[in-house]
């Protein structure tokens, strides 16, 4: 029987929100001050600008890396600094991490300060041999911290510091970022670009951090008021894309815009999307296309490790995955995509490894009831270097230590994982019926928006749904799930715009 109350209501009260929860902006953001370091952060930059120090920005190749890396170098060109430079490795041609092609790069363009952004924090060797050059490092990350290993560097801003007072610990890379710039720009009193808030809702969307507090507060910003972003590239983009007259329209053509820059990876330090991003002249137009084709590809190749996934992982029976990627199947780049798969798919902590760069690399995914650093923490004896979220970790390790791993893996798994049962994988919001759900209510409904990790689309229990009631008013993805035009059956959905739904399951 379906509850009482709108299907409006019934949403909100199933997340415990009140319509006052979601109103918060950008005055009501911490103080940065409760960031430990960022002082001293603050001061060693300006010390940089006013010797006129050369300074390299050293990112990640991720959409999370890459915005970070943008809206500091951009900041710093608004204050008329031009001694600046970035660095963005390849991750399938370098080790994550300062590795030596970088520290070389770094001897020879002379630099005396590297920032990096999105990460370092487990960057000990390569800290000690660029101070060892006379090159002091700023660490600006998110990822999780070990706090009796930390790197020797100048300073470390990190929300996760057990010094820091900054009450949110769940930003994105590029939220870090934003924080030191909102700070710099009060204490210098020097403007901040509002399109500095569009590119960290770009890598806080496509980091998939929650969707609450801190991260909701920027990118709702920019759902609101993306009219107020001049930026040239955004400007640039929203000409080649379809429309953006609703929140939803926002959010799908921010999605879009995290998905194009998660390509274009080249060799020495540059990378096509960053090129992009910073580019003034017509090349700009080729940049894109170039981007496109990339994304293209990369979805096509996407759909084909899917496709593959789907038969591995296909009646499938335990409490954790392991899938060493020895014939190639998977690339490097997509072994977390894949990892996330599998873990929608099944429920269980997921881990895809295969040989890369002469060692033997992994990235792992969980979902609620499992920390995925926790454990690699528990076997580090057998890892050569580990580091990421509670949810989403990585590490490197020889390649003679596979066996003796996975025995320590599974031996912690079994003490610290319960295997869900299959009825708790889907969780909904609550009940309905198809008649409910209308055009005019996804537009209240948007108001929850951003839709992410802790705030997911609506997930409702529909009842007797039948395929005819879907003609003409809806966009369905059913999974290869079929109904019958005329036998009403209650089927598990997700609501995903206005007339789209995704049905995850029929039940019987």
């Amino acid at each position: 029987m379906v509850a009482d109350g709108s299907l409006f209501e019934r949403i909100f009260h199933a997340r415990n929100l009140k319509q006052e929860d979601l109103e918060s902006s950008l005055e009501d953001l911490p103080d940065e001050r409760l960031l430990a370091n960022i002082d001293k952060v603050a001061e060693r930059i300006r010390e940089a600008i006013y010797n006129n120090e050369s300074m390299i920005i050293f990112g990640h190749d991720d959409p999370d890396g890459i915005t970070s890396t943008y809206i500091l170098y951009e900041f710093l060109n608004s204050c008329g600094y031009q001694r600046h430079s970035y660095y963005i490795p390849n991750r399938n041609i370098e080790s994550h991490g300062i590795q030596a092609g970088f520290i070389e790069h770094v001897r020879n363009g002379g630099y005396k300060l590297v920032i990096t952004v999105d990460n370092g924090i487990s960057a000990f060797d390569g800290v000690e041999k660029l101070n060892e050059m006379g090159c002091d490092v700023i660490i600006t990350d998110h990822h999780l911290i070990q706090p009796d290993m930390l790197p020797n560097a100048y300073a470390i801003l990190n929300p996760l510091l057990p010094a820091s007072e900054y009450p949110f610990k769940a930003l994105a890379g590029v939220g870090v970022a934003l924080m030191l710039i909102r700070y710099l720009s009060r204490v210098w009193e020097h403007p901040l670009d509002p399109a500095a808030y569009f590119w960290t809702a770009i890598g806080s969307l496509a980091d998939k951090v929650p969707m609450i507090g801190i991260n909701r507060i920027l990118v709702r910003h920019v759902l609101l008021n993306l009219d107020a972003v001049s930026d040239q590239t955004v400007q640039f983009l929203l000409r080649n894309y379809s429309r953006v007259s609703s929140p939803t329209d926002v959010f799908n053509f921010l999605t879009y815009t995290s998905r194009l820059i998660a390509n274009g990876r080249e060799e020495g330090g540059q990378h096509t999307a960053l090129r992009f991003i910073l580019q003034l002249s017509d090349a700009k137009a080729r940049l894109f296309e170039s981007l496109e084709e990339q994304k293209n590809r990369w979805e096509s190749e996407l759909n084909r490790v899917f496709n593959f996934l789907e038969t591995l992982s296909e009646d499938f029976v335990g409490n954790f995955f392991v899938y060493f990627d020895d014939e190639g199947v998977i690339p490097y780049s997509l072994l977390g995509t894949a990892s996330t798969f599998i873990v929608n798919r099944l429920g269980i902590p997921t881990i895809m490894l295969k040989h890369h760069n002469g060692s033997t690399v992994c990235e792992g995914r969980c979902g609620e009831g499992f920390n995925m650093v926790e454990a690699f923490t528990h076997c580090k004896d057998h890892l050569i270097q580990f580091g990421g979220h509670a949810k989403a970790a990585g590490f490197s390790m020889q390649t003679s230590s596979y066996d003796s791993f996975l025995e320590c893996f599974a031996d912690y798994l079994s003490a610290n994982f319960k295997a869900p049962n299959e009825e708790d994988v889907i969780h909904y919001d609550t009940e309905c019926r198809i008649e409910e759900m209308s055009p005019e209510l996804w537009q209240k409904l948007e108001i929850m928006l951003p839709w992410g990790q802790k705030n997911p689309e609506p997930t409702l229990k529909i009842r007797g749904l039948k395929a005819g009631d879907l003609t003409g008013n809806w966009s369905v993805d059913n999974g290869g799930l079929l109904l019958s035009r005329d036998q009403e059956r209650d089927c598990i959905a997700t609501w995903r715009s206005a007339n789209q739904l995704r049905i995850q399951r029929i039940l019987e």
